[in-house]
């Protein structure tokens, strides 16, 4: 049975770079979520770009700059909430634009902040089955195009950006991976008039509303319980990591790095500190980007390797946020191409 490694890396996000402060709220809010969440500025995707123009990117930066070609793919996953139409999916937009074989398997997931994770782990089925040799992962958002401008809570914390990954044989350790997924906390982290459960009505679904913080949003809008969500995150990550090492059978000094969902400073710090996590194997890269949803482990990972560092042998990756999800896995990194982050 061959077994699946992440043969290479790549993410792209917007050039744009918005500065919180100019963002239009007050001076000491804004202050006050920069000092919490880490985030000085956000990307933000024009609104004729989708997540799909940032992982067609990102995937051809792969195809550039290693022997693998589009030619070479025979599945395709992509992950996303918001895909450029409500059918078919991105992949059939990766597939068409690449010119990948029209043999492969496709998926798509609107799957957010654990896309990623879910998108390798079909990835490893699929090749340790033998139904595939090259499977190209994609995950990205466009949260900003869906936030309303006055919505204080999601607009200073959130951005835009895309991920690609090629997973194929060749592996020497198989990847471990663990779930949780909770639907009865699917309202803490939605958009209320998105589908068919509530079709959007002029006169209805449009109209503002202001909450007790002062957040202005229409039901058309992102919406999220930050306090619930938290309260998910500390009590189900930390076992869904705790899962993964102990079925690779490692223990927290064993690991090179953590790539963790990059949700914000706040959350990443509780995890790293309840966990008794080293801090210097814990990425931290929300700063100048802004939570850029499941892609953003990648990106951690992009920018952390523009710098110097040991081969990553032991990794572990995890995401967690809309469902409410949570998922983590073990891999190794040692061989795996990864390339600066893309602007475009």
């Amino acid at each position: 049975m061959p077994i699946a490694r992440i043969a290479a890396l790549s993410a792209a996000i917007p050039k744009e770079q918005v500065d919180i402060m100019d963002l239009g709220f007050d001076a000491e809010t804004t202050c006050r979520t920069m000092k919490l969440t880490g985030v000085h500025a956000v990307r933000y995707a024009p609104m004729e770009r989708t997540a799909s123009d940032y992982c067609l990117r990102a995937a051809q930066e792969i195809f550039d700059k290693t022997e693998a070609e589009p030619a070479d793919v025979d599945g395709i996953i992509f992950a996303t909430p918001h895909p450029d139409y409500s059918y078919p999916g991105n992949s059939s937009v990766i597939q068409s634009a690449l010119g990948i074989p029209k043999r492969c398997i496709t998926v798509d997931m609107p799957h957010a902040c654990t896309g990623m994770i879910y998108g390798f782990y079909l990835a490893d089925l699929f090749v340790r089955a033998g139904d595939c040799k090259n499977v190209l992962v994609c995950c990205g958002d466009t949260s900003s195009h869906h936030l309303n401008p006055k919505d204080r809570a999601m607009r200073m914390v959130i951005g835009d950006g895309g991920a690609a990954a090629l997973v194929t044989g060749g592996g020497s350790v198989p990847s471990q991976y663990a779930f949780h997924h909770d639907g009865d906390g699917l309202k803490y982290l939605y958009t209320p008039a998105s589908g068919e459960r509530m079709p959007r009505e002029r006169g209805v679904t449009d109209i503002p509303q202001t909450d007790a913080e002062e957040n202005v949003r229409t039901l058309e809008d992102e919406y999220m319980d930050g306090m619930e969500v938290m309260r998910f995150v500390m009590n189900e990550v930390p076992p869904r990591i705790n899962e993964v090492l102990d079925k690779s059978g490692w223990t927290h000094s064993d690991v090179d790095v953590y790539a963790l969902h990059q949700a914000n400073d706040f959350i990443l710090k509780s995890l790293a500190r309840a966990m008794k996590l080293d801090k210097h194997k814990v990425l931290f890269d929300i700063d100048g980007t802004g939570n850029i949803g499941g892609a953003s482990l990648v990106l951690a990972l992009c920018h952390a390797a523009e710098a110097e560092h040991e081969p990553w042998e032991r990794a572990v990756l995890a995401g967690f946020g809309s469902g409410l999800s949570a998922a983590a896995m073990t891999t190794s990194l040692a061989e795996t191409r990864i390339f600066h982050a893309i602007e475009r």
